[in-house]
């Protein structure tokens, strides 16, 4: 089964979808309004204080979104006449908080923003530099299409990163704030459609490849490529990920030698199927459901993962499947899915899906790695991920692993309350620290020779630090 998460959470967050029982491709727009890319780039307050507007995508039409790297405030921004309004949560339009103008030239290209607030000097941005193409690579069924930013201002050669996705059917504008926060610090970024989303041909996941192995080979492609781009630098490109796109950065390090480095945050570090029961169980306790509820669905959710291990039981499912239907929780859960119809299909969820495991492949890691997670994580085990990470790069050999768990960060690392999907919308900054923690890692990562024989942190120095 698989947990459906509201609009703003998968945008986010990236959460587990892995087999959708309602998987239908949604609609989407392709092209960004010309108006909006206008706009979009780093604006510099301060030599140490940069925000950043991205493109955002994700279940509605094309929006802006602004980031503070150092406050850590992220808002989706409502457009309103000449300016565009935040409110007090990503996705809480009203009461307004504060306002953005930009001043363009007469092309509508933006020179610099002015935020606005109630009582406050308003505060003037000045746009950097950064240009961005179009891009195009192949990758077995699939032609994959992106966006490479790079800053300006440098003749040499760029370090450069490769983002990806959560799971579903996202696009390169589903990233947040991160694209620009990572131009922010001095990288080439790359940024694309998944296969079969967007302006991405080839097919998605239908179930002729064992996951994640269809997405793993493709984020090796994405390496490939950006290490041959003229203005990147081949021996300094790494990968990041969100979710199951964190999972995939430890798996795409461990497979190709051209990783540089990695970063995982919030990505599972364990059994697929050990995930699924603990998502179940901390989601619908963070988001207030009883605890006879909880205990249903995670009796249900067990069973379910007996049956497709097994073969055996399909009657005993059946008739738990009708009920469970018919319960709040399974809609909060599972979202307008009909199930499972046939053993059949529940057998291919265990062999194509559940039965995979990241961590045997953490051992063949040979690139520093840095993973973030969030101990109010409904959606990843983050205490064991965490562990898990540490001690499975360490075990084959690799010491250069960095690990930070942020106390009172939800999934997509965000300063939350409960952790839960229903919270969601509310939220509107990211945990102290987390942009903090990643600037400081790829400042001393990709500023080493390759190979990296200065080491970071060690596991057992990482695990003392104090989290936010």
């Amino acid at each position: 089964m698989v947990r459906l998460g509201v609009a703003v959470a998968v945008a986010l967050t990236g959460l587990i979808v892995v087999a959708s029982v309602n998987s239908q491709p949604l609609p989407q727009q392709i092209e960004p309004p010309s108006a909006l890319s206008k706009l979009v780039g780093n604006y510099q307050i301060a030599p140490d204080h940069i925000v950043g507007v991205d493109l955002y995508a994700e279940g509605g039409p094309f929006s802006l979104v602004y980031s503070d790297y150092r406050t850590g405030v992220i808002r989706r921004l409502s457009q309103s006449d000449d300016a565009f309004e935040a409110g007090h949560g990503f996705a809480v339009a009203t009461p307004v908080e504060f306002t953005i103008r930009f001043e363009q030239d007469r092309d509508g290209i933006s020179s610099a923003l002015v935020i606005e607030q109630a009582e406050k000097t308003p505060i003037r941005a000045k746009r950097m530099s950064i240009t961005s193409r179009e891009v195009a690579f192949d990758s077995n069924d699939a032609r994959l299409v992106g966006t490479l930013l790079r800053p300006e201002g440098s003749t040499a050669r760029f370090p450069a990163i490769v983002l990806l996705h959560g799971s579903g059917r996202l696009t390169r504008y589903s990233f947040g704030p991160y694209p620009h926060f990572f131009t922010s610090l001095g990288l080439a970024v790359l940024v694309y459609d998944k296969r079969g989303t967007g302006a991405s041909t080839g097919r998605f996941f239908d179930r002729t490849t064992r996951y994640p192995d269809v997405f793993r080979d493709d984020a090796i492609e994405a390496v490939r490529f950006l290490r041959t781009q003229p203005e990147v630098d081949p021996a300094r490109v790494g990968v990041w990920g969100v979710s199951e796109g964190g999972m995939l950065a430890t798996q795409v390090a461990a497979s190709s030698p051209d990783v540089a480095f990695a970063i995982n945050s919030s990505g599972f570090m364990v059994p697929l199927w050990q995930q699924v029961l603990f998502n179940i169980e901390a989601q619908l306790k963070a988001d207030g459901f009883s605890r006879q509820d909880v205990a249903d669905a995670v009796r249900f959710e067990t069973l379910a993962i007996r049956v497709m291990r097994s073969g055996e039981g399909w009657e005993e499912f059946q008739s738990a499947q009708g009920l469970a239907k018919q319960t709040k929780w399974f809609a909060a859960y599972f979202g307008g899915g009909n199930g499972f119809g046939t053993l059949e299909s529940l057998r291919r969820q265990w062999d194509y899906v559940y039965a995979f495991d990241p961590v045997p492949a953490l051992k063949s890691i040979r690139c520093p790695v840095l993973g973030v997670f969030g101990g109010l994580d409904t959606s990843t085990p983050a205490k064991r991920s965490a562990a898990n990470l540490r001690r499975e790069v360490s075990a084959g050999g690799n010491r250069n692993v960095t690990v930070r768990v942020f106390k009172r960060a939800n999934h997509p690392l965000m300063a939350a309350r409960t952790g839960g999907p229903a919270e969601m919308p509310s939220l509107g900054t990211m945990a102290p620290g987390v942009f903090d923690a990643i600037r400081d890692w790829i400042a001393q990562i990709t500023a080493a020779p390759r190979p990296f024989t200065t080491a970071m942190r060690t596991a057992s120095e990482s695990s003392r630090q104090p989290a936010n």
